[in-house]
C-alpha cells in the first residue's frame, strides 16, 4: 500500500497524542508548582490517595494502582513520605506482608499546601470552558480513562 493511499491521520485528531500532550505539559506545571515543597507527583497522588482510604490506610501497591505508578516506585515515594514523617507505616494484623500506609497530620498538613500550589494548573488549563463545559470534560475523560483501561476506580473522590 503506498503512502497515499493509507490516509496517514494528522496527530491533532488522534486522541492519544493530545492527552500524552496534556499530561506532559501539565506535569511539568505540576512539578514545577511542587518543587518548593520538595514533592513529586507520586507522593501528592499517594498523600491525596490515603486522604480518602475508607479505612485510614492503604497498601503501597494499592497506592501504586491509584496513582498510576509501579509498585516499585510507589515504594520509593512512601519511603521518602515516611522519612519525612509525611505518613507512617504498619504492619498489616492478619497479611503479615502487607504495610499499611497511613497519611500523618503533617502530611495531612503538605497536602493541603500542595493542593494550594497546584490548583492554579488545573484553573489555567480549564479557564477556557465554562462550570458545564468543565463538569462535561472531567466526565467525558473519566469515561474515556474507564474505556481506555485506566485503573482509576468509581469510587474516586470527586477532583481526585
Amino acid at each position: 500500500m503506498s503512502r497515499q493511499e493509507a490516509h496517514p491521520v494528522a496527530p491533532q485528531s488522534r486522541i492519544a497524542f493530545l492527552v500524552r500532550l496534556l499530561s506532559n505539559t501539565l506535569s511539568q506545571q505540576v512539578e514545577r508548582a511542587l518543587k518548593p515543597l520538595s514533592l513529586t507527583q507520586a507522593q501528592l497522588a499517594a498523600l491525596a490517595q490515603l486522604t480518602f482510604a475508607d479505612e485510614g490506610w492503604l497498601s503501597g501497591a494499592e497506592l501504586g494502582r491509584r496513582a498510576g505508578v509501579t509498585a516499585q516506585a510507589m515504594s520509593g515515594a512512601v519511603t521518602e513520605l515516611e522519612r519525612r514523617g509525611l505518613v507512617r507505616r504498619s504492619p498489616h494484623p492478619t497479611q503479615g506482608r502487607i504495610q499499611r500506609v497511613h497519611i500523618t497530620e503533617d502530611g495531612a498538613q503538605l497536602l493541603d499546601r500542595a493542593q494550594q500550589l497546584t490548583e492554579p494548573v488545573d484553573a489555567r488549563a480549564l479557564a477556557l470552558l465554562t462550570e458545564s463545559e468543565r463538569d462535561q470534560f472531567r466526565g467525558l475523560l473519566l469515561r474515556v480513562m474507564t474505556g481506555a483501561g485506566c485503573a482509576l476506580t468509581a469510587e474516586e473522590p470527586p477532583g481526585g
